[in-house]
């Protein structure tokens, strides 16, 4: 039996820290015959100043990697989610294909469900983390989805625009902007949610809009700029009290989806 779960952090910058918690680990591991899998560890360096200490578990090196997938989203060292985008295409136009394979020519109303649940779930799964930041990417993503509209129709086919309003589906993009506004309303809501430190308030100007409005993070790097704090900052603030202030996460979805067509 291997434990092969664990993670650490280095936050501090210290070497030292971490060669001692990772050294209670191996211990942990041995006390209770779970020896960790030395094998599959990785070490994954992360941001240009790292001074890329060398770590030992049981005398062994831990393998050095650009890039490592953890809970099913590819981390690379410079935090660009590019490989990450390349690698959940792929997986989805493998069922893309297989869709077109057995339903082609089906109607619109068949082909929207099955997409609805096999594929899109690929293409959205933790995107409140990857969201994508380049417009290769943005338009990567939604290259997959074109496609799939596609198959009720064969060679001729209205545009993708008309396509997606015979078969109910919002672009990507918008699918990605409502999933943060949902996110935010539910840790805003919440006062145990994890989250919520996340989201600051922003209590010296409440004389227009809602009161829920957001304080905008600061930020030195592209990164930071398109993280979820940031990246709704714009859309969340001007939203209407009216959704804002929603009693529940149903109550929100149908009062924005209502005020956006």
């Amino acid at each position: 039996m291997y434990a092969d779960d664990v993670k650490l952090y280095n936050l501090s910058n210290s070497w030292m820290a971490l060669t001692q918690d990772l050294l209670e680990v191996y211990k942990w591991g041995s006390g209770w015959l779970l020896p960790l899998n030395i094998a599959k560890c990785r070490v994954l360096y992360i941001g240009n100043a790292n001074p890329q200490h060398t770590y030992l578990i049981d005398g062994v090196d831990m393998c050095k990697s650009d890039s490592h997938v953890d809970l099913g989203a590819l981390v690379t060292s410079t935090l660009s989610w590019s490989e990450h985008v390349l690698s959940t295409i792929r997986k989805a136009n493998k069922m893309v294909y297989l869709l077109g394979r057995a339903f082609a020519r089906s109607h619109t109303s068949v082909i929207s469900k099955l997409y609805k649940s096999y594929v899109r779930p690929v293409l959205e799964f933790a995107n409140y983390i990857w969201s994508p930041i380049l417009q290769r990417d943005i338009e990567l993503l939604e290259s997959v989805q074109r496609r799939a509209t596609r198959i009720p129709f064969g060679r001729i086919r209205p545009q993708y625009a008309d396509r997606l309003a015979m078969m109910g589906l919002p672009t990507l993009s918008n699918r990605r902007k409502r999933g943060d506004l949902i996110l935010t309303f539910r840790a805003l809501k919440d006062p145990q949610s994890p989250i919520r430190h996340l989201f600051p308030l922003n209590t010296l100007s409440r004389t227009r809009g809602h009161c829920f409005k957001l304080v905008k993070d600061k930020f030195r790097s592209t990164v930071r700029q398109h993280f979820i704090s940031n990246r709704v900052f714009e859309t969340w603030n001007a939203l209407p009290a009216s959704i804002v202030e929603a009693d529940t996460v149903t109550n929100f979805k149908i009062k924005f989806d209502n005020n956006n067509g």
